[in-house]
């Protein structure tokens, strides 16, 4: 009975940091995603392509930047999602993820991805009990489905 229940906590605790994830990108999706930030450890690395973040302030500048630029109608896919638990308060997420970007509102022409890419994330579990994202890593596989550019970051 003990190996069941430990199994179901196992069984648990990826989905709740599997979620966590989905939730993520639901947020940056669906919202300005000024809370992008609450995702992050405060020591978080993100490397995005050929970009690296380190803390919350480069994260939300981006995201600044993103939504000053105007309308701009984003999905994140993931798909084939792979949950790995370390041990009690750390875990890896791997996944396919699809990306769909087109400046404008809805409804836009449908067009294939403008990346397609491998996602590494590790996550930890903080004092707070919330899983939140140290390490964040997008390596892309695929680039310029079609006529829509990947949003690059202004550099500094």
């Amino acid at each position: 009975m003990e190996r069941s229940n430990q199994l179901s906590n196992e069984i648990v605790e990826k989905y709740i940091v599997q979620e966590r994830l989905v939730d993520y990108w639901w947020l940056i999706d669906q919202t300005d995603a000024m809370q992008a930030a609450d995702f992050y450890t405060e020591d978080c690395v993100y490397q995005m392509l050929s970009h690296r973040w380190e803390g919350h302030e480069p994260i939300l500048d981006y995201y600044k930047f993103r939504n000053a630029r105007g309308a701009r109608l984003i999905r994140h896919l993931m798909s084939n999602v792979r949950v790995t638990l370390h041990g009690p308060d750390v875990a890896t997420v791997k996944a396919a993820l699809s990306v769909y970007a087109a400046d404008g509102v809805p409804v836009l022409p449908a067009a294939a991805p403008i990346m397609v890419a491998d996602e590494e994330c590790e996550f930890v579990k903080c004092q707070d009990g919330v899983w939140r994202m140290r390490k964040h890593v997008i390596t892309a596989m695929f680039k310029g489905g079609s006529n829509e550019q990947l949003l690059e970051p202004p550099t500094k």
